[in-house]
């Protein structure tokens, strides 16, 4: 009997151990880029989520002359700023956030004094509603008729769902990184490396895809190719384990812009981060127009 119960308690400690050991939460596939495919496809099942964005963005012009001058002077270590907060539902494309802006030396001048330009924008329905800390109207909400976009007016946005994940999934290279807690969250953590050549490509076809290409210069895309050969275009990825939707994206775009055209010798490093965290995901929200 001794041993049995022995034997029995081995077992149940081995079991234990296994199912321990068993990698836990939504299944992805080992090779980055495929899992990044079924990340991307995941976000179809986010209807409504509460967003804290940051947005940076730093601007060097160098090698301007003449009547530009005045703008490489402003521009010659140029940062911004801005970070927005709030719900948004997917489903009824209604919005409710609210942030700030912050564009260095221009700050004053369009904020009026002020240190920061506020801001707060409402969609509810057909109606927007948006107010700001400046002007002569500032503080009030000042309403605009918004229609809802019809299907094909929504697959034409280059930056619908859709058309995003697409992008995602054309991705040219991916790595896994170390998992990272988000919040409460555990979290898959993956980069990645989106050529800028192949982007261009991708954002065309996928215009056409949707019949939102129109006719595309070729000559143009050329030009856009041979500006961003020098750039760097990376996503982080940080996606739930249990259900694979994003908890964290950190945007990174790098531009290095040489042999601008009417602009001889003119150069420009445009540096953009854009760091988005996504809570209460799928959660009830109520958005209701200001009063």
């Amino acid at each position: 009997m001794m041993k049995t119960r022995l034997t029995l308690a081995v077992l149940v400690l081995l079991t234990l151990l296994i199912t321990a050991c068993q990698p836990q939460g939504a299944p992805v596939p080992q090779d980055p880029l495929e899992a990044v495919k079924v990340i991307a496809d995941k976000q179809n099942e986010i209807k409504t989520q509460h967003i804290d964005m940051n947005l940076a963005l730093s601007l060097k012009l160098d090698g301007l002359t003449g009547d530009q001058a005045q703008a490489a002077a402003l521009f010659k270590n140029f940062k911004a700023e801005a970070n927005i907060n709030g719900d948004v539902d997917s489903t009824t494309q209604d919005v409710a956030v609210k942030g700030d802006l912050d564009l260095g030396p221009l700050t004053a001048f369009l904020a009026q004094g002020e240190e920061k330009l506020l801001f707060e924008v409402v969609k509810s329905g057909d109606k927007t509603y948006a107010k700001t800390n400046v002007g002569d109207q500032a503080g009030e909400w000042q309403e605009q008729d918004t229609p809802l976009p019809t299907d094909s007016e929504s697959k034409d946005n280059p930056l619908n769902p859709e058309m995003i994940t697409g992008l995602l999934k054309q991705s040219s290279k991916a790595e896994k990184l170390a998992d990272e807690k988000i919040g409460d969250v555990d979290t898959y953590h993956y980069k990645v490396t989106l050529n800028a050549e192949t982007l261009i490509d991708s954002i065309a076809n996928l215009a056409k895809s949707t019949g939102s290409g129109g006719d595309i210069d070729e000559t143009q895309m050329a030009e856009a190719k041979k500006f961003l050969k020098d750039s760097v275009l990376e996503v982080e990825l940080w996606a739930g384990k249990q259900d694979l939707l994003l908890r964290q994206t950190k945007a990174h775009f790098n531009l290095n812009l040489k042999d601008i055209p009417d602009m001889e010798g003119a150069t420009a490093l445009i540096d953009f981060l854009l760091t988005n965290k996504s809570t209460k995901i799928n959660e009830p929200v109520t958005i209701t127009a200001p009063k």
